[in-house]
């Protein structure tokens, strides 16, 4: 079916309004015109026939009507137009259901509908009021967004050229100025680490400084105010620094300070003495001579401390010589001590005996390496504890080395020294008197152990483990000449005792007791001799210490001489005694197979017991009784060896030619 579109134009007074005759009764849902006449009524009559005519023909049709209702002529017009519209053709089909239409009832609906948009209208109006205003904001707003967005192009050029200036000043300005927290630190501030790092700082702005003065970028006016501030900022970290070392300085001067804690915390700010010395020389030589002699002062009065409680600690030595009564007279002086008798008694030397425990602690290296504390060794001597004689020694020399590396490591770390006299100079300064004490110390421990030779032998083997020691810890010369020392007062002393000893030997072996205890029949002569037992522990305990070499050789040493003395002054006596004996019934080689014997079996058992073990230990790569020792070659055994071998092999011989 076709769509037929219908064109209406209604004026605001309705056709059928007109139609009423009577007087206008407002009627609610509806507006009535409150005019009305004849000629409204004609125009509403031809209106209403034309309708008819057209309803009755063609439902498809175009309603114009127009006009106004108070005008005449425009009904004329409209009635004409009416006439005119009569005259066309239009081919349309006629639509019965228009008929059915009510138009009063969609009149009525209009009204109504009318009335609800009149409602809605006045609803909405401050709606529409507030969307124009709405609108009115907008215009506004998107004005000052223009001048925004203007001012924003302006403002990033102006950010640009900005940039490009801070590019180009910013590093200058960080170059030249000083930060306000720096120069607060430095005057006010704790002299401890981040103090330094600030005159780190004001030490390179200087430099920098002297850089740009060079430049025309800065002017040489501000150049020269910064260097001046630099320069009264150092004057006031000079006489900070000064304080500062001599508030150090006195508390060393304390009679409880560690002065180790304090060190540590100079060492913490080594770099003020670096600046100290750079800026004021003549200070700093001040300061370091202070330092220097309050050091001595400081060790001097702490060692004499310590070497008292140490004098008061007792040694085992003394307890060997107590009982002087088994003495013969017509064997020994009463200048002879216990140890250093070999006689032909029952008595059992304890000396001898309590050696091996005394080179076990001398092979033992944590025994070694430590020194005792004051106040536990005057609680050791008041509670009657003893020591032996390499010991004490140890104790003291121990004490000395670790105080003075300490002291060493610390001077040429903070004092900066490079130069190895001006290292030397301070030690000597500080260690001088310690030195000298030391060396008393051991002619004390030497007047007090007289006759322990084997506590001298072991004292020198300490202080040999000491010289390679100071080696590893790259010490001054100083306590190296001190340890030589020490070496030239011990071996005269100790072959002082070796002579000591050859003369007890030859007095016993050629004393009238001893030849009567040999040429007596009674006596079995298959038992080897007191003398011989005590003697063989003597030369395998010697022999131990001569393999126990660090650096020299056992020939450059007095140590060889002396158990070759022994060993020819014992051979001699026994074969004087044996020629007391009856040589035709055999006595006489059977006498001196038996000691001989007897002192070849000890020596062969001990050089067995030591080439066994210097091999094993060579091949890992440390000596026998010297862990820290250089490693030890193949042909070093052999070299060090040779006295015992030689011995060894000699007492064999002699074995052999009296079997």
């Amino acid at each position: 079916m076709a769509t037929i579109s219908h064109r209406h134009s209604i004026s605001k007074r309705s056709s059928v309004q007109q139609i009423q005759t009577q007087p206008s009764v407002p009627t609610k849902g509806k507006r009535v015109s409150s005019r009305s006449g004849p000629n409204d009524v004609k125009t509403t009559m031809s209106r209403l026939e034309y309708l008819n005519s057209k309803f009755n023909k063609d439902p498809s049709f175009d309603i114009e009507i127009s006009g106004d209702e108070e005008d005449d002529e425009d009904g004329q017009n409209n009635s004409h137009d009416v006439n005119n519209n009569k005259n066309r053709k239009i081919d349309v089909q006629f639509d019965s259901k228009l008929m059915d239409i009510d138009i009063l009832s969609k009149e009525s609906n209009i009204n109504q509908m009318e009335f609800s948009l009149d409602i809605s209208i006045s609803l909405l109006s401050p709606l529409f009021q507030y969307i124009q205003d709405f609108e009115t904001n907008l215009d506004t707003l998107s004005n000052e967004m223009e001048i925004l967005q203007s001012r924003l192009v302006d403002l990033n050029d102006e950010i640009k050229k900005n940039t490009i200036i801070d590019n180009q000043l910013t590093p200058i300005l960080t170059d030249l100025l000083i930060p306000p927290q720096c120069i607060k630190i430095l005057l006010n501030g704790k002299i401890d680490i981040k103090w330094v790092d600030q005159l780190t700082i004001i030490q390179e702005k200087r430099e920098i400084l002297m850089v740009y003065k060079t430049k025309e970028k800065v002017s040489s006016t501000n150049i020269t105010e910064l260097v001046s501030i630099i320069d009264k900022l150092e004057i006031k970290c000079i006489e900070r620094i000064k304080r500062f070392m001599i508030d150090n300085i006195k508390q060393l001067r304390g009679t409880t300070t560690s002065s180790v804690k304090i060190q540590s915390r100079l060492l913490q700010v080594k770099e003020i003495f670096v600046f100290l010395k750079s800026k004021n020389n003549k200070l700093s030589k001040e300061l370091e001579t202070a330092y220097v002699y309050t050091m001595r002062w400081y060790y001097y009065f702490n060692f004499v401390k310590y070497i008292s409680s140490l004098e008061g600690l007792k040694v085992l030595e003394n307890d060997y010589d107590v009982d002087k009564k088994s003495i013969s007279s017509s064997t020994a002086s009463s200048t002879y001590q216990r140890s250093l008798l070999l006689d032909n008694t029952d008595l059992i030397n304890e000396y001898l005996i309590n050696l091996p425990k005394r080179l076990e602690k001398m092979a033992d290296d944590n025994s070694n390496q430590y020194s005792i504390l004051g106040q536990i060794a005057e609680s050791t001597g008041i509670n009657g504890m003893k020591f032996n004689m390499e010991q004490i020694f140890l104790f003291l020399n121990q004490a000395m080395m670790d105080n003075l590396t300490i002291e060493f490591n610390f001077i040429v770390e903070f004092f900066v020294l490079t130069n190895n006299d001006d290292m030397n100079n301070l030690i000597k300064q500080i260690f001088s008197p310690i030195l000298r004490m030391g060396s008393n110390f051991t002619t004390y421990l030497l007047t007090n152990c007289k006759s322990d030779y084997f506590g001298i032998l072991l004292t020198i083997r300490r202080i040999q483990r000491m010289e390679y020691e100071i080696q590893n810890r790259c010490l001054p010369e100083l306590f190296d000449n001190y340890l030589n020392t020490q070496l030239l007062t011990l071996w005269p002393i100790f072959q002082r005792d070796i002579d000591v000893l050859c003369t007890s030997i030859t007095q016993t072996l050629s004393s009238t007791s001893i030849i009567k205890y040999v040429v007596n029949s009674k006596n079995n002569i298959l038992i080897p001799l007191k003398i011989t037992q005590s003697f063989s522990m003597v030369l395998s305990n010697l022999l131990k210490l001569v393999q126990n070499l660090v650096f020299e050789l056992e020939t450059s040493e007095p140590l060889k001489g002396s158990i070759e003395r022994l060993s020819n002054t014992f051979e001699r006596g026994m074969v004087q005694l044996g020629g007391s004996l009856d040589e035709g019934k055999g006595k006489r080689k059977l006498f001196l197979y038996v000691n001989f014997q007897l002192v070849y079996n000890v020596l062969d058992n001990e050089m067995g017991t030591f080439s066994a073990s210097a091999i094993k230990k060579a091949k890992n790569g440390s000596s026998t009784h010297f862990p820290t020792a250089p490693s030890v070659e193949d042909d070093t055994i052999g070299e060090t060896t040779t006295v015992g071998e030689g011995l060894c092999k000699h007492y064999e011989q002699l074995v052999q030619a009296y079997t």
